[in-house]
């Protein structure tokens, strides 16, 4: 999305919580997420981000849920959570 205001969408997380995902309006493209009620982090989707390749990783969520063929990223020294936090 270069231009505009994204669409976003209030849901309840498994842990009660409600999480507001933004979409692109047009193609309708994720590209974040973030607490509905107070947000101070944003988890962005990558795919949208044309600097994806300078973005480090600070944590991974959801790593219980994790693929076995998905890639590893222990190497980074990332904090690890089985669910959302």
């Amino acid at each position: 999305m270069i231009r505009g205001t994204p669409t976003v969408y209030v849901k309840t997380a498994d842990s009660g919580q409600k999480r507001a995902h933004a979409f692109c309006p047009t193609c309708g493209s994720p590209i974040y997420a973030t607490s509905a009620d107070n947000p101070q982090t944003y988890g962005l989707r990558l795919g949208t981000i044309r600097q994806r390749r300078v973005l480090v990783p600070r944590r991974e969520s959801w790593c219980d849920s994790e693929l076995s063929w998905s890639r590893n990223l222990e190497t980074l020294g990332l904090e690890r959570y089985p669910r959302q936090r």
